[in-house]
């Protein structure tokens, strides 16, 4: 019985180092069923990749079969960080700002940026609306000079909050009260004639515009100030379940692919998603181009998904205005703040280069096509 014993440790040991010759791994990496949380915004054009993945059950197609995942509407990116850090929540697609903020709270969760679904020249969340008997301004300069000693808001800590704060400290122009609103209290402003100006994302701004209440003045284009968001995920969620979190941004690319080529079919699944808003109010959103009078830019939405220059350029200007804010310790992009090893592999799978997915380019009002 000894002899048997020591041959067979010797098998094993000869069968482990020929494994490790061969590279071959020791345990099976098969990929089973996975249960996710994942948010999303219905209220923010940078967050409607979560709707497309939901309503074409995406998720079916490229996670491991058996899996479930629970979708989570959210107003706000804050309630989605908090989520995401007590892992009630393993993945979430939110604006900038509340992106970075989950990038530093490590001792509470380890959160990553994983993609970056939304890019533009400011022309989704840096967006400048003013009372609609203001004057008919030429240009994005003519606007902000109004806003002298005028009543202007925006929703503290947001894309629009620092795209706002840049652009007066660049023109150095004073405004008589500058207000934290929610944004749905800026909307009710407005209705109510109580504001002059407000810097409003899409598609809050576009419904106030549709409605009567205000008009567009600016853009961040003119400024050079870019708005974007992120898809984020736990950092255990993807050493646990790599395939899974692969699986998740090959879906996000396949949603962005349908946004950029199917509109009257994505403005039907936000519309079921949303309360208050018509089919034009959502089409133009997200793919009317906004006049050269307020800064339109040609390019509406980038579906980047990268981390190239541009965005980490963006990161660097959020990390430093949040530091401002008391909002993070620190004005810098934090260690580990970025995990794109999902995304490198969904795209070298698709045989897709590290660089932008696509672009919707800004089409004239005249072709939204109602009911088609």
């Amino acid at each position: 019985m000894k002899s048997i014993k020591v041959t067979g440790l010797c098998t094993m040991v000869f069968i482990f180092l020929l494994l490790l010759i061969l590279g071959t791994p020791l345990y099976s990496n098969a990929a089973g069923p996975v249960r996710i949380t994942y948010g999303y915004h219905p209220y923010w054009t940078g967050g409607w990749t979560g709707i497309v993945i939901k309503h074409r059950e995406l998720w079916k197609k490229y996670l491991p079969k058996g899996s479930k995942v629970k979708f989570e509407a959210h107003l706000t990116g804050p309630p989605m960080v908090n989520a995401l850090l007590a892992n009630k929540m393993q993945i979430g697609t939110m604006g900038d700002m509340p992106s970075l903020v989950a990038t530093t709270k490590k001792r509470q969760g380890d959160i990553r940026l994983v993609s970056v679904p939304m890019f533009s020249n400011g022309q989704n969340c840096n967006l400048i609306v003013v009372r609609k008997d203001a004057p008919d301004f030429k240009n994005p300069t003519e606007a902000i000079n109004w806003l002298k000693r005028k009543k202007i808001a925006v929703h503290r800590g947001t894309c629009a909050n620092r795209f706002l704060d840049s652009v007066l400290d660049k023109t150095k122009i004073k405004p008589a009260k500058r207000l934290d609103m929610t944004i749905e209290v800026i909307s009710s402003s407005f209705e109510a004639g109580k504001l002059d100006g407000a810097a409003m994302w899409e598609p809050h701004a576009r419904k106030v515009v549709e409605l009567g209440f205000a008009k567009y003045a600016a853009t961040g284009a003119p400024w050079g100030e870019t708005d974007a968001d992120f898809t984020l995920m736990r950092q255990d969620f993807i050493e646990k379940h790599p395939e899974a979190a692969k699986g998740w941004i090959l879906a996000e690319i396949e949603a962005l692919q349908i946004m950029i080529n199917e509109p009257e079919a994505v403005v039907k699944m936000v519309k079921e998603e949303t309360k208050g808003y018509t089919e034009q109010m959502i089409w133009s959103a997200l793919y009317e181009r906004y006049p050269d009078s307020v800064g339109g830019d040609p390019v509406k939405y980038d579906a980047k998904m990268v981390f190239d220059d541009e965005v980490i350029q963006l990161m660097k200007l959020g990390y430093a205005f949040l530091h401002r804010l008391k909002v993070i310790p620190i004005g810098t992009i934090p260690e580990g703040a970025i995990n794109d090893k999902p995304l490198k592999e969904a795209l070298k799978e698709l045989g897709l280069p590290y660089k932008s997915i696509g672009k919707i380019k800004g089409l004239p009002r005249s072709a939204f096509k109602k009911g088609k």
